[in-house]
Order: structure tokens, then C-alpha cells, then sequence
């Protein structure tokens, strides 16, 4: 007798318990696109009285999330044939505790996570913190918070090197690492970018993921200095479409904000008073929002001034843009020349002017 019996898919599986029990129910959806934003929801796992919940699913390899009722997500690396046992512990409205066995790629994933958030805390949320306590003063120290403010952008560059030096050392050959990728900049990485892509290509050859992460370094590697930018089109708050390309300046500010960035809506006003100093001819800004409400974009370009160029699509980092740019975290800007090159990337405050002064003295 022949077999006429198909191979059979990757195949791994979830059991878990939930306490206290009061939910009936869990989410699992899969991270189909990070930087996108977009979830393929693969199933609502039903809750017993007990909490305890279980499932196989014939998937392949991938990252994928458990939501809960409270709108939090466990990140899940699930490699093939891996057992999962999840345990959510003290669960409420804010917070729950987690634990998982049988996936060493899962626990790489949230051994990250722990430290990302820490880190990010200890450096930048410390900051945000104390700006928020110094505006709450009769008399704001105005000085003092635009010292901490640029403090903030600094940290977070310090963060995002903390977080290159754990991937490096702990994240190698884990399928988790694609989760880091959203969070990948700066030419001086790519080297470091390029031999975990290879390494997990050599790992994981036929995964969708993998794809991504290759692509991922491509789209940072062409929108470096000295690479051209892509047009962009999208509406004013009027709703009147105007590109990208329509803007004529010798030198443009592609900015990227939104309105519940603090660093962003803190540059207002240096941006107001670099936008003065030049005329259109010579400079001009086009800023991107990447706000998806907006009573609250129309009502930060009235506050900040924002008299130039904006543009948004309300969707959020789903704007097209946003992927094209490899944008994922704010404030960011590009600084480009009238043939759409790049000539400088995420520069803020005095850098910007003195490269401004230098490029427009020159001509």
C-alpha cells in the first residue's frame, strides 16, 4: 500500500492558566507586520472556569501575541514543535504576572522585553517624569525643561544602543529577534544588523519573517545619508492632498511628530524660529503626523504654530510613509536637498541650525 498522506505542518501548542479566573476568554493573533501594525487574529481561546486554556495550532514559526481582556499583549517566538505552558498570575485591570515554559525563543522574547522597559524607564520615562513635575510650577522653569528635553532625546539614543548591545549578546539565533527590528537605526549598527539577519537566515531560510528582517536592513541602508527619499502624498487638515514633491525648496525638513509626542511637540518652537530665518526659496518643512485622531492634530498645529506644510493620514504608524521612512518611534526628520537626496538624518535643535547655516551660507 501506498501512503497518499501529506506531510504534516509545523505543529505546536498553548496550555496555560489564568488566576484570578474572571475572564472567559483570550486572544491569539499573530504579528504578521510590526512596523505596519498589523495583527492576523488566529483565535479566541476559550477560558474554563478554573482558567485554564489549551489548543494546537498547525502554524508555522513566527511571532505571535496572547491579548488579554485588559488590552495587554504576551509576546510569543513560537518555533515548531514547541510546547508552550503559559502561567498569568495576579491578573487585574493593569497588571498580571507571566511565566512561560517550553519555548526558549519565547523567554529570549520577554527576557528583552523586561529589559527594554527597564531601560527605557531608567533613561527616558525618569526624564518625561520630571518635565511633567517641573510644568506643574506656577513659574515653569522653561530652561530647565528644554535642558531636559533634549536630555530625553539624548537617553533614548543611549536606550537604543543599551538595547543593540542585549540583542547582541543575548538574542542570536532566537527567533524573537524579529521582534527587536522595529526599534533598529543608525548606520554605525549595520554591521551588527547584518550578521544577526544572516545568522537567522541561515536559521530560519523559508520563514516570512525572515524576509522582513532582510528587507527591514534594506529600507534603513537606503534611507541613510546619500540615499533619495520617497515621494510622499497625503492630505492637509483641510483635506486638500498636497506630495511631497510639489514642495520647491533647496532644502526640506521632512518632519515626523504627532501630537502626544512630548520631544516633538517641545520642538515647536525651535523649529518656528529656524522656519523664520530662511525664505521658502531656500528652506521649507513638510511635516508628517502620525496621529490617528484628528480633533487632537488640528488642535497641537493651532497650540505649537505649526504654520508650514502638515499632512496626515490619521492612521498612526499604518501611514505608508512611516514604513517607507522606516519610522517607528518619534520625534524623526530627514533633511533633503532639491534633488530628494538625504543629507541628514534625526537632527534636532542646534545641530540642525548649524548644518542649515553652513548648507545655505554655501549657496
Amino acid at each position: 500500500m501506498i501512503s497518499c498522506a501529506k506531510e504534516s505542518p509545523e505543529t505546536f501548542s498553548i496550555t496555560g492558566n489564568i488566576s484570578p479566573a474572571t475572564t472567559d476568554f483570550l486572544i491569539l493573533q499573530q504579528e504578521t507586520d510590526i512596523e505596519r501594525k498589523i495583527e492576523t487574529h488566529i483565535e479566541t481561546l476559550k477560558v474554563d472556569a478554573q482558567g485554564n486554556f489549551r489548543s494546537t495550532y498547525n502554524l508555522k514559526p513566527h511571532l505571535y501575541s496572547l491579548v488579554l481582556p485588559n488590552k495587554k499583549k504576551i509576546g510569543l517566538a513560537i518555533n515548531k514543535d514547541q510546547k508552550l505552558s503559559i502561567t498569568i498570575a495576579n491578573y487585574d485591570e493593569k497588571n498580571q504576572t507571566v511565566m512561560v515554559d517550553g519555548s526558549k525563543d519565547t523567554k529570549a522574547l520577554l527576557a528583552y522585553e523586561n529589559f527594554r522597559e527597564e531601560s527605557l524607564d531608567r533613561l527616558v520615562k525618569s526624564v518625561r517624569r520630571e518635565i511633567k513635575e517641573l510644568k506643574k510650577a506656577e513659574n515653569p522653569d522653561t530652561e530647565k525643561i528644554t535642558e531636559l528635553g533634549q536630555l530625553e532625546v539624548d537617553n533614548y539614543d543611549k536606550h537604543l544602543a543599551e538595547l543593540n548591545a542585549y540583542i547582541s549578546k543575548n538574542m542570536d539565533n532566537t527567533l524573537g529577534l524579529y521582534a527587536t527590528s522595529i526599534r533598529w537605526k543608525g548606520s554605525e549598527n549595520f554591521p551588527l544588523f547584518d550578521s544577526l539577519t544572516s545568522t537567522y537566515e541561515a536559521a530560519y531560510p523559508n520563514l516570512d519573517i525572515t524576509i522582513k528582517l532582510r528587507e527591514k536592513l534594506t529600507r534603513l541602508q537606503q534611507s541613510e545619508v546619500g540615499g533619495k527619499v520617497a515621494d510622499i502624498q497625503l492630505n492637509t487638515e483641510d483635506g486638500s492632498q498636497v506630495n511631497l514633491s510639489s514642495i520647491k525648496a533647496k532644502y526640506i525638513l521632512i518632519d515626523f511628530w504627532a501630537s502626544w509626542c512630548g520631544p516633538c511637540r517641545r520642538e515647536s518652537e525651535g523649529l518656528n524660529k529656524i522656519y523664520a530665518n530662511y525664505s521658502r526659496e531656500d528652506f521649507d518643512i513638510y511635516g508628517v503626523s502620525l496621529d490617528d485622531k484628528r480633533d487632537k492634530w488640528i488642535k497641537a498645529l493651532e497650540k505649537d504654530n505649526r504654520i508650514w506644510t502638515n499632512v496626515s493620514s490619521l492612521k498612526g504608524f499604518k501611514t505608508a510613509a512611516a514604513f517607507d521612512y522606516t519610522v517607528t518611534a518619534l520625534p524623526d526628520n530627514y533633511l533633503i536637498d532639491g534633488d530628494r537626496k538625504i543629507i541628514g538624518k534625526n537632527i534636532h535643535g542646534e545641530e540642525l541650525e548649524k548644518l542649515l547655516d553652513s548648507l545655505i551660507t554655501k549657496n
